[in-house]
C-alpha cells in the first residue's frame, strides 16, 4: 500500500490549508507568495555564475509550489513538483527554456556576456517564476493536485501568463532600479 502523501512540513493533506480562510482571502495570499517567489527568482537571475542562476531559481520555483499546494491544503512532495515543473517546460515548446539557458550559458564570455546576462535574467526568471505561479493557482483553484495536473489543459494560460509574468517583472524590477532608498528618504 502506497503511503500518504506528505507535505513539507510531514503533515497530510487533510491538516493543511485553513478551513476558514475566503476565496478571496486565498487568492490574495497566493498573489503574494507568486509575487514574494517573483523577486527571489529575479534575484537568483543576478548570479553571475552560469547554471548557478538556474539552479537557484528551480530551487525557488519548487519552493513558490511547496508554498502554494500548502495554502491550498493539496499533497506536495519534491519528486512531484519537480515533475510537474519539467512537464510544464516540455510543453510550452522548450522556447521559454532555451532563452534562459541560453542567457546563462552567454554568462560563460568575460564581462559583456556577464553583464547581458545579469541584466536580461532576472525578467526571464520572474516571468516564468510569474507563469508557474499563476498556472498552479488556477489549477488548485479548480481543486486539482499535482497528481491530476495536465499540463496541455494549462497551456494558454501558461503562454498568457509568461507575456504577464514579463511585464510584471519588468515592473518589480523599474520599481527596484527607481526606489529611493532608506537612507535618501531620511535625509528628505
Amino acid at each position: 500500500m502506497l503511503d500518504a502523501v506528505k507535505n513539507e512540513d510531514g503533515k497530510s493533506a487533510s491538516s493543511v490549508g485553513d478551513p476558514v480562510m475566503s476565496p478571496e482571502a486565498r487568492q490574495v495570499r497566493a498573489h503574494e507568495i507568486i509575487r514574494d517567489h517573483v523577486l527571489i527568482s529575479m534575484a537568483a537571475g543576478l548570479i553571475p555564475a552560469p547554471g548557478i542562476d538556474l539552479g537557484a531559481a528551480l530551487a525557488n520555483q519548487l519552493a513558490l509550489l511547496a508554498r502554494l499546494s500548502k495554502l491550498y491544503g493539496v499533497p506536495y512532495t519534491e519528486n512531484l513538483g519537480k515533475s510537474v515543473v519539467g512537464g510544464l517546460m516540455a510543453s510550452s515548446g522548450g522556447t521559454f527554456a532555451g532563452g534562459a539557458l541560453s542567457l546563462t550559458l552567454i554568462k560563460f564570455v568575460p564581462l559583456i556576456g556577464t553583464a547581458c546576462g545579469v541584466i536580461a535574467m532576472p525578467t526571464v526568471l520572474g516571468a516564468y517564476t510569474y507563469a508557474l505561479g499563476k498556472v498552479f493557482e488556477a489549477h488548485f483553484e479548480d481543486n486539482g493536485t499535482l497528481l491530476t495536473f495536465n499540463a496541455d489543459r494549462y497551456r494558454e494560460l501558461w503562454h498568457k501568463m509568461l507575456k504577464r509574468g514579463k511585464k510584471e517583472a519588468a515592473s518589480m524590477k523599474d520599481e527596484a532600479t527607481t526606489a529611493p532608498t532608506a537612507p535618501a528618504q531620511a535625509a528628505r
